[in-house]
C-alpha cells in the first residue's frame, strides 16, 4: 500500500521578487519535514515570470523524484489548481493530501503528526493552528491582525471543532476554522468534493462539504504553521477583492446548503433540525459580515433568519461569542425598517 503523502502547492507569481522568495521558503518548509515519506505536487498556474520556471527547474535538481510539477496552459485560479493536484494525487495513489499555499510555511513535524491522526480510520480531515507572519517572517502581534483572522486563531484555544458532523459546528459557531495551508484530507474525499471555481471562500465551501461526510475532523494542538499576511493587508483574499464580503456570504451560503444536502443524504440529520441549524448559520454568517462592516449583507442574512423564527434569531444573537456592541448592531438589523 502506498503511504507517501502528497503536499499540494498551487503557484502563480507575476513578477514579484518577494513572492518568489516566499515560494522558495514554502518549499524549504516541506523539505524540512521530519517524516520523509512525501512528495510535493506543484501546480504552476501560468505565472508570467520566467524566474518561477527557473526556480522550479532548480528544485527538480534538488528534490529529484520527490517533486512532481503540473504546468497549466492558462491561469485557472487557485481552486482549480488545487483540484489538478488532488486528482493527480488520487491517480498516483497518495493516501492523503496536505494543502500548502506558496507563501505559507509548514512546521517540520506537520506530516509526522498528521499521519498519526490518520491512523484512526474514521478521521477524514486533520488541521492545526497557525501564527501570522509578515513579509519579513516576523510573527505579527494581535493588534496588527484583523478581527476575522484573530477570531479563527482564538477558536483554536476554546471549543475546538473536532469529531463527526463538523460542518454544523463550523457553520453555526466558527464560520471558518481550518486554514487551507493547515488542512490535510484523505485523498478519496478531496477527489469527491473538489474546490468550487471561485476566488473567494472556496476553501470554506469545501470544508463544509468535507464535514458533512461520515467521519471525523481532528485537531493538532502541539504545533503551528505560519500564515503569511503582508503589511497593510487584512488577508490575501480580502486584500484582493473589493467585494469580498458579498461574495463570501453568497459562497458560504451555497456551501452550507450543499453540506446540508449531503448530511441529509447520509442520514446524518433529521428534517426537524434543519431550520434550527439554518437559522444559526444565518446569524453566525451575519456576525462575520458585521466584522467586515458589511451591515447591509448582515441585514439580508438576519432577515432570512427572522423569517424562520424571530425569537430563535434573537436568542442565538445573545449566545454569540462576541462583544455587546456587535450583538446590539445585529439585533438592530433584525427589524424590517
Amino acid at each position: 500500500m502506498n503511504k507517501t503523502a502528497a503536499f499540494i502547492m498551487p503557484v502563480k507569481i507575476t513578477g514579484s521578487e518577494m513572492d518568489l522568495r516566499f515560494f522558495r521558503a514554502s518549499v524549504e518548509s516541506i523539505k524540512r519535514q521530519t517524516d520523509r515519506d512525501w512528495i510535493l505536487v506543484i501546480v504552476e498556474d501560468y505565472s508570467n515570470d520566467k524566474r518561477v520556471y527557473d526556480a522550479i527547474d532548480e528544485m527538480k535538481d534538488d528534490l529529484k523524484d520527490k517533486l512532481h510539477v503540473i504546468y497549466s496552459d492558462k491561469n485557472y485560479g487557485t481552486g482549480a489548481a488545487r483540484n489538478k493536484g488532488v486528482l493527480y494525487a488520487k491517480e498516483i495513489g497518495a493516501p492523503f493530501i496536505l494543502f500548502n499555499d506558496a507563501d505559507d510555511l509548514s512546521d517540520p513535524r506537520r506530516l509526522e503528526l498528521v499521519r498519526e491522526k490518520f491512523q484512526d480510520e474514521n478521521t477524514n480531515v486533520v488541521y492545526l493552528s497557525f501564527d501570522v507572519i509578515d513579509e519579513h517572517d516576523i510573527i505579527m502581534p494581535d493588534d496588527r491582525i484583523c478581527l476575522s483572522v484573530r477570531e479563527i486563531i482564538n477558536g483554536h484555544h476554546y471549543d475546538v471543532t473536532e469529531g463527526e458532523d463538523a460542518w454544523i459546528d463550523i457553520s453555526t459557531k466558527k464560520n471558518y476554522t481550518n486554514l487551507t495551508s493547515c488542512t490535510a484530507v484523505r485523498t478519496w474525499l478531496a477527489a469527491k468534493e473538489l474546490f468550487p471555481q471561485q476566488s473567494v471562500s472556496e476553501d470554506a465551501h469545501t470544508w463544509l462539504r468535507y464535514g458533512a461526510y461520515p467521519g471525523k475532523f481532528a485537531f493538532i494542538g502541539q504545533i503551528k504553521n505560519k500564515y503569511r499576511i503582508c503589511s497593510e493587508v487584512e488577508s490575501r483574499s480580502r486584500g484582493q477583492n473589493n467585494d469580498f464580503y458579498p461574495k463570501k456570504a453568497k459562497i458560504d451560503s451555497d456551501g452550507f446548503e450543499q453540506a446540508m444536502a449531503l448530511s441529509r443524504a447520509f442520514g446524518r440529520i433529521k428534517p426537524e433540525d434543519e431550520n434550527r441549524i439554518r437559522t444559526a448559520f444565518y446569524v453566525r454568517e451575519a456576525l462575520s459580515m458585521i466584522y467586515g462592516d458589511s451591515d447591509s449583507i448582515a441585514k439580508q442574512l438576519l432577515q432570512s433568519a427572522v423569517q424562520i423564527s424571530r425569537d430563535e434569531t434573537l436568542k442565538l444573537i445573545d449566545q454569540l461569542s462576541c462583544g455587546p456592541e456587535f450583538k446590539t448592531r445585529l439585533k438592530a438589523l433584525t427589524t424590517t425598517r
